[in-house]
């Protein structure tokens, strides 16, 4: 693979701030794909929430999901890489959050399913995303009233949602106080919810950056890549900083946080105007010609 490996953020960044893919951006993904550009995506969401925005692209790479606690074939659904929290790190964790007056959402891995637990709706923003996973027919939307035994599944996400952010706050600390590096945790107002705010907390190796390497380790094993992958990311939160940091080429969005402007090798424009589509575009090309300039030396 001589060229890049190219990974986009989804909301924020490759999607429009509505939440979805523009009709330009996917007519540039899928002309991307036909000429076999090694194009993938790194996300928040989960393998069914990435679907029903994206559909159905030839993808030929897995997606990096929950920030990277899912390695996933787009196709078929099919886990590669699971980065689980144990039993002794998730009991103690929901304890916690039980105690600090809240309820989570647990997303796990059943061996079979992808399930998304809740046992009490507490407050709005719970009820607002049980009932936007109910009418997108999400089937992982699973009521259990003891959510102990989600626990003996694979555990990818604790999500806590709260309308204060000072609450989370609390917690958060608490948890790195007690677990420090056995978590990763995310703190984020939710942009499609706004003020609601949601905690987020995984296996420490669920972070973007730990998906593309694990993803052009695949790639140079199976001989897709000779060597090493030259990647180019693109992200606007805090959960894409490191992956941007990492990359042979971090692409910020304009409307990214600072601080990922701040470590971005290049700053493009908003994530409404199709900036991302259009930098790949730009960016193939320039490779091509190169390419080209090169043979013909």
């Amino acid at each position: 693979m001589d060229s890049p490996l190219y990974v986009s953020d989804l909301d924020g960044t490759l999607l429009h701030s509505s939440g979805e893919l523009s009709p330009r951006t996917r007519r540039g993904i899928l002309a991307l794909l036909e000429q076999g550009v090694a194009l993938t995506f790194a996300t928040a969401r989960s393998h069914f929430s990435v679907k029903s925005v994206l559909g159905q692209l030839p993808l030929a790479l897995p997606i990096i999901e929950f920030n990277g606690a899912f390695l996933t074939d787009y196709a078929s659904g099919r886990h590669l890489e699971v980065n689980a929290l144990p039993v002794h790190v998730s009991l103690p964790v929901l304890e916690m959050i039980r105690r600090a007056g809240f309820h989570p959402f647990i997303s796990s891995y059943d061996g079979a399913r992808d399930r998304l637990h809740y046992d009490e709706l507490i407050n709005e923003g719970m009820r607002w995303y049980e009932s936007r996973r109910r009418a997108a027919g999400d089937p992982r939307l699973t009521h259990t009233p003891e959510l102990e035994l989600a626990l003996e599944q694979d555990v990818v996400s604790m999500t806590v949602m709260a309308h204060s952010e000072r609450a989370l706050d609390e917690l958060r600390c608490q948890l790195l106080a007690q677990f420090g590096a056995q978590v990763t945790i995310y703190q984020y107002e939710n942009s499609y919810s706004l003020g609601t705010w949601w905690l987020t907390i995984h296996h420490p190796l669920a972070n973007k950056v730990f998906g593309v390497r694990s993803l052009s380790r695949r790639l140079v094993e199976t001989g897709v890549a000779a060597s090493s992958v030259a990647v180019v990311a693109f992200g606007d939160h805090y959960n894409d900083l490191h992956m941007l940091q990492s990359a042979t080429l971090g692409v910020a969005v304009a409307n990214a946080v600072d601080e990922v402007k701040s470590v971005a090798g290049q700053v493009i424009g908003h994530c409404d105007e199709d900036s991302v589509i259009h930098f790949m575009e730009r960016h193939v090309a320039t490779q091509q010609t190169r390419k080209g300039e090169s043979w013909t030396m």
